[in-house]
């Protein structure tokens, strides 16, 4: 994966999970505070290195809300400083500080990769001060996890190429969930619970007793609560698991019965145990129908517009399920 991708891949991933805890404090700037906690639960090496410190986010989230109030308290305000639920997804206008921003520049800057442990770097030397108080009060010092990283990173050296994925026409992604494997499998092989976490699905209608399968609605509301554009031959969606391992794995399929030509999808997801949740390797691409199964589909399927697409669809996918467990 090049430098480009990578930080490109980083910068989606924590954008959506830092402007999903700024929208639990009420506010649409995301912050480095923010990131911070985006970071706690990302699957690349910044997270795993925090979350081996003992660094999750039910105590960043602790910490952050006791320093919030006390600076609020300094100034002679009391009030409550408890972060409350995820409502990004029905809220808009977010957006990056100039200081967070700051941070994501210098993990792309020279050298640096651009991935999760160059922006744990950055902000590690962010100079406002916000970060050490943090950490302070995590009762972690900013060298103990620059040592961490600089272990990784040796790690990594030593196995070049274990943090690249094989390029295939199916888009792959791992991700962290701070929830115990099981519950994390009780949720993805519900069918009744597919709205959790599957972005395209507004709601589950029933399953046929006969099948199994799933009916569903596509979802026709946006983020920020804004009408979707839904054609009228997918408004309605059968989804079939195909595969369940308690408690490592589960693959659904879906199709549009009302466009019999249209491609199904296919969503597989492996769960394994990770330190303070569970780590998930996530593969999502599309079955072409056997009208479409020409060459120069093919051909233009492995474009990187593709690959992106899919890549956007696989970090829709795990922050739904991400956010179903905080």
């Amino acid at each position: 994966m090049s430098k480009l991708t990578r930080a490109a891949a980083t910068s989606q991933t924590l954008s959506l999970a830092a402007m999903e805890e700024a929208s639990r404090f009420g506010v649409r700037d995301a912050d480095i505070e923010h990131l911070f906690l985006a970071l706690t639960i990302d699957a690349g090496i910044g997270g795993q290195v925090l979350r081996s410190l003992g660094i999750t986010l039910d105590t960043t989230r602790a910490a952050i809300e006791k320093q919030q109030a006390d600076q609020l308290g300094s100034l002679g305000v009391q009030a409550d400083s408890a972060g409350g639920r995820i409502v990004y997804q029905e809220t808009g206008g977010y957006d990056w500080t100039e200081r967070a921003l700051a941070v994501m520049r210098v993990a792309v800057s020279g050298d640096r990769g651009g991935d999760s442990a160059a922006v744990l770097r950055a902000l590690l030397a962010e100079p406002s001060g916000l970060m050490a108080d943090l950490l302070g009060r995590l009762d972690v010092e900013p060298d103990r996890i620059a040592a961490a990283l600089d272990d990784a990173a040796l790690l990594i050296a030593e196995h070049p190429n274990a943090a690249d994925q094989p390029p295939t026409i199916h888009g792959s992604h791992t991700a962290f969930v701070p929830a115990d494997p099981e519950a994390v499998w009780n949720l993805l092989a519900d069918g009744g619970r597919l709205a959790e976490w599957e972005p395209t699905i507004g709601e589950v209608v029933a399953q046929d007793a006969a099948t199994g399968r799933w009916e569903a609605r596509t979802r026709t509301v946006g983020s920020g609560g804004k009408p979707l554009k839904i054609r009228d031959g997918i408004r309605r969606q059968y989804a079939e698991s195909v595969r369940r391992e308690r408690p490592s794995h589960a693959t659904w399929h879906f199709t549009y019965p009302d466009e019999p030509r249209s491609n199904a999808r296919v969503v597989a997801i492996d769960i394994e145990p990770a330190a303070g949740g569970a780590q998930l390797r996530l593969s999502f691409g599309w079955e072409l129908h056997a009208s479409r199964r020409r060459r120069r589909v093919i051909g233009a399927l492995l474009k990187p517009a593709f690959r992106f697409l899919c890549f956007v669809q696989l970090t829709q996918i795990a922050g739904g399920i991400s956010r179903a467990f905080r």
